[in-house]
């Protein structure tokens, strides 16, 4: 996960809420350049909720769990 990546490198980092920031994916002008200030600015403002973001070791469990369901639900041959 990106988050993980970054999070060394950071003092604080936050993620925004993928539902709020769909709006800057659905606008008409898009590039790289405008996105890069738009977030900053609409979180500045709040006007985007955060997202949670589950310690390292509960998003394995997950992931685990998540294995298993699919496994589970294969029918037996």
């Amino acid at each position: 996960m990106i988050y993980d990546t970054l999070k060394p490198f950071a003092a604080e980092l936050q993620m925004g809420h993928p539902a709020m920031m769909q709006a800057i994916g659905a606008s008409k002008k898009k590039n790289d350049q405008l996105d890069a200030r738009k977030i900053p600015t609409w979180c500045a403002a709040i006007c985007c909720q955060y997202g949670y973001v589950a310690p390292a070791e509960l998003r394995e469990l997950r992931r685990l769990l998540r294995y298993r369901n699919l496994v589970v639900a294969q029918p037996c041959r």
